[in-house]
């Protein structure tokens, strides 16, 4: 049996945190399997829950994680994006699902958004358990499906989506924009599920990276969060719409198609534990 080893040219939040904490002075911890870093630097210690950093306050990680919560924040605050609407468990939520029960809602929603929804965990990640479905049979299944381990969905309409870009978002700006082509069999963007990273040119795209990065940064700061990547959807009439704000910063895959952008990554993560250590209580 041939023993595999790690792709020299991938790299987890770990790596760059080592490399980062020993460039800037930083006593570097791993802990729990190297689930969680602690850093520390003239006696402030700060934390790094495997991708998601202790530089956003608890607020923004849990609304960032709760799809449905971001796409109310982001609609009260004007800023364009896809539409997720709760649907809670009959059993786990009970009590919480309202006179007309989940599946009457989820009905209503299907026939609102013309027999054409996408179903998804309310808190799931990386394309797991995501159904497109156009028929009540497909939308049954979803949500037994999702509710086998989830206490909540997000239905959205479908919508025929153009392109999907990821912005990487730190202290205010905005360092790193690429895009993602979804494979010939499968409809999702994520690259988890096969979908393929471009990176977009700064001359030719310009006037989409402004756009894309002026998006992004209203969407961050509606939800009040320091560091995320942040999904935008370029739609089929050429508008763009937020999909969803990540907390959780990594780029493994990303670096597994693009080993070349390691020093962007680096330099990303170098920015988010300045900020990490410049935060105080006053901040958000």
């Amino acid at each position: 049996m041939t023993q595999q080893t790690e792709n020299p040219l991938t790299y987890s939040p770990r790596d760059f945190l080592q490399e980062i904490c020993q460039e800037e002075n930083i006593q570097f911890e791993s802990l729990s399997h190297d689930y969680i870093g602690r850093l520390t630097k003239g006696g402030v210690t700060r934390h790094v829950l495997w991708s998601n950093w202790d530089i956003n306050n608890a607020a923004a990680d849990r609304i960032a994680c709760d799809k449905c919560a971001c796409y109310t924040v982001l609609s009260l605050c004007g800023v364009p994006a896809i539409p997720h609407y709760l649907l809670q468990h009959p059993v786990r939520r009970k009590g919480w699902t309202g006179e007309k029960g989940t599946w009457t809602q989820a009905l209503e929603y299907f026939n609102n958004f013309g027999q054409n929804v996408v179903i998804k965990p309310n808190l799931g990640t990386n394309g797991q358990n995501i159904h497109h479905c156009d028929t009540v049979q497909a939308l049954e299944t979803a949500v037994q499906a999702i509710f086998e381990n989830n206490p909540d969905a997000a239905i959205s309409p479908f919508y025929k989506i153009q392109t999907e870009y990821r912005v990487f978002y730190v202290n205010g700006n905005c360092p790193l924009v690429y895009g993602k082509t979804p494979s010939e069999d499968n409809w999702r963007h994520n690259l988890s599920q096969g979908a393929a990273a471009f990176e977009l040119d700064s001359e030719k795209d310009k006037e989409k990276l402004e756009k894309l990065k002026a998006l992004a940064a209203k969407a961050a700061n509606a939800i009040s969060i320091n560091f995320a990547t942040i999904d935008v959807a370029e739609l089929e009439n050429g508008e763009f719409a937020i999909m969803e704000i990540n907390s959780g910063v990594q780029a493994r895959q990303l670096l597994e198609q693009k080993p070349h952008l390691r020093p962007v990554i680096k330099n990303i993560y170098a920015a988010a534990v300045q900020g990490m250590f410049e935060k105080t209580a006053d901040t958000p």
